[in-house]
């Protein structure tokens, strides 16, 4: 059944106050229960909330939709610090959300274009197909025949972005690792600022598209006469999202070909043409049976300097040459102070996350299904980064950066694929572009 979504501040605070009571007492009713259960027991109980208070979050994303369908996304990144249960749940929220009031939609495109969708469209399905971060998009055709996409946004959603953050930050208390979904909603909190204009996506998404190589990655072509501040309409895409085409059991040789594709596509887009496209939840890639791949959603891209772009090597380098000297001089040469003590946070802290940062440039072919740890030992070492104290500034391209990493490399792990990475990364290295 479709749904409104709620406007208005009090509304909006009233699901989540609602929803943070009800964890609550899920975990209350468990702390009563968890002495008089065997160890067995403890575990399925453990399970049985983690299902329940899942579900119950996701029931209020789907509600909220906007802000807190982004947190879901960007949590749901973070699965190291998430149940099994809990993940499942927010990973629907990158394209699986119930639909928005067929007369919501309508009087968004008439609020935008001054028309109904019968003038603007020779046809447009009213019922969604899948859901966006801030939206949710609508089959459609145009006058000319050509199949179209039809990107809407939820009503109130660049009103409500400061109100709906404070209120998310009270739900997230209930989640597991609160301290590090707290630091990702401040995140998502700046980058939504930027998300809201739809022409700015529409104008990045052709950006792209007249970049990347067709052979690399698809990118669905731009509308822009049917373009507004919360529509964006382009070419229709086909393919399958990525939980769903996984249950088709791709081969092998697919499998690689995925994931190769987003690793060259991350390489390319930051170190040579200085943008990356910095959301790669599951929900923004289409994938084709052979493994070929379909690029969306360009609402969140991060500029990359080359300044960044040149010191990346240098970092690598050192931390090839396990030259502290090296490395810090190449992070002071990007704004990043360490402080006092280097030394000690050399060895504690910035060693480790070298060796495992170069662990598959050592190999002509990373398997993922051999190193299924990768990103956990990642987690690891990314922890003890944020606790550095004498870090004075971190760079944000770092941020974006590392974040898209790691993301990606839990999509290779979860693909059981093979990955070429130290090709793009010798030639930029000494002596003899060695790893």
């Amino acid at each position: 059944m479709s749904r409104s979504v709620p406007e208005g501040r009090l509304a909006r605070a009233g699901v989540a106050g609602t929803t943070a009571l009800r964890l609550g007492l899920n975990h209350l009713g468990h702390q009563i229960k968890r002495p008089f259960l065997a160890d067995s027991s403890g575990q399925e109980a453990r399970d049985s909330l983690d299902e329940r208070n899942a579900r119950l979050i996701f029931s209020a994303l789907s509600q909220l939709r906007g802000t807190a369908l982004k947190a879901a996304q960007m949590l749901c990144m973070e699965v190291d610090v998430l149940p099994p249960a809990w993940r499942r749940e927010l990973e629907k929220s990158c394209y699986r959300v119930p639909p928005l009031n067929r007369v919501l939609v309508r009087k968004v495109l008439f609020d935008e274009f001054g028309q109904q969708p019968e003038a603007l469209f020779a046809h447009f399905d009213a019922d969604a197909f899948a859901a966006a971060s801030l939206g949710q998009v609508h089959a459609g055709v145009l006058h000319d025949g050509r199949r179209v996409a039809v990107k809407i946004q939820y009503p109130g959603i660049a009103a409500t972005i400061d109100s709906d953050m404070s209120m998310l930050r009270r739900i997230a208390l209930g989640l597991p690792n609160a301290r590090l979904a707290q630091s990702v909603l401040d995140d998502i909190h700046a980058r939504l600022r930027e998300e809201v204009d739809y022409r700015v996506e529409a104008d990045n998404q052709r950006w792209f598209r007249a970049r990347l190589p067709p052979s690399l990655v698809t990118v669905p072509e731009v509308h822009p006469e049917r373009c507004a501040t919360r529509v964006l309409t382009s070419c229709h895409a086909s393919g399958l999202h990525f939980d769903e085409w996984l249950r088709t059991g791709p081969d092998q040789s697919a499998r690689n070909r995925a994931a190769q594709g987003l690793y060259d596509l991350f390489i390319l887009s930051a170190l040579r043409l200085g943008r990356l496209h910095a959301d790669p939840n599951p929900g923004n890639y289409l994938f084709a049976p052979d493994g070929a791949l379909t690029l969306l959603d360009f609402g969140c891209v991060k500029d990359i300097s080359p300044a960044f772009s040149a010191t990346l090597p240098r970092i690598l380098q050192g931390y090839l040459d396990d030259d502290s000297a090296a490395v810090f001089e190449a992070y002071r040469a990007i704004g990043m102070e360490h402080g006092a003590d280097s030394e000690r946070v050399y060895t504690e802290v910035m060693r480790p996350f070298g060796r495992w940062l170069l662990e598959p440039l050592r190999v002509d072919r990373f398997s993922f299904a051999v190193h299924t740890d990768y990103t956990a030992r990642g987690m690891e070492v990314l922890h003890g980064l944020s606790r550095i104290r004498n870090l004075n500034r971190v760079a944000d391209e770092f941020i974006y950066f590392d974040r898209t990493f790691y993301s990606l490399c839990k999509l290779f792990e979860r693909l059981g694929a093979e990955v070429r990475m130290r090709h793009h990364w010798e030639p930029m290295l000494s002596p003899g572009g060695q790893v």
